[in-house]
């Protein structure tokens, strides 16, 4: 029969191989070279935005902007898990999934470069992410309950209207 010690030494191995495992799920298996945006690539969205109507407010919450090409991000949303969490009606609902987001990839990935739409027109809240590769600076709309990305032209506009919405980011 095992002394108390050593069953302590035991349960405390499971413990360890258990939060091991934790880690694996929860910090990022790879890293990634955020770049800055300049204010002028970070103004011309917003222009782009403002230019299509509906935006009516930008509330900015940072200074300098950081982000990443559309690959690595595609790679980076492979991996997170918001999509996985169970959607709890008026508890953890369509804006706390888009802030849930927007905020793992700060804390995980160092990019800000993403914004949460508050869309009253259509009654829903999603991200907008600002990417930026060698052909220049896009942006695309990420539904943060399936992982899709997808263009403004791209939109379904019965849950992304735009026509009238808050960008925080």
């Amino acid at each position: 029969m095992a002394s108390k010690s050593e069953m302590l030494k035991r349960k405390i191995n499971q413990l360890a191989e258990l939060v091991n495992r934790l880690y694996e799920y929860y910090v990022p298996p790879f890293t990634i070279n955020a770049v800055q945006l300049t204010e002028d690539e970070v103004q011309s969205v917003i222009k782009d935005l403002k230019a299509k109507g509906g935006l009516q407010g930008w509330l900015r919450l940072d200074g300098t902007y950081y982000t990443t090409d559309l690959d690595t991000f595609k790679k980076i949303i492979e991996w997170d898990w918001t999509d996985t969490r169970k959607y709890l009606d008026q508890v953890f609902d369509c804006d706390k999934f888009a802030m849930y987001f927007k905020s793992r990839m700060a804390i995980d990935f160092h990019i800000n470069a993403i914004g949460v739409i508050l869309d009253y027109s259509a009654g829903h809240a999603y991200n907008l992410v600002i990417l930026k590769d060698a052909q220049g600076v896009k942006y695309y709309l990420v539904e943060p309950q399936n992982d899709s990305i997808f263009t403004y032209d791209q939109r379904d506009i019965r849950f992304y209207r735009m026509a009238y919405y808050y960008l925080l980011m």
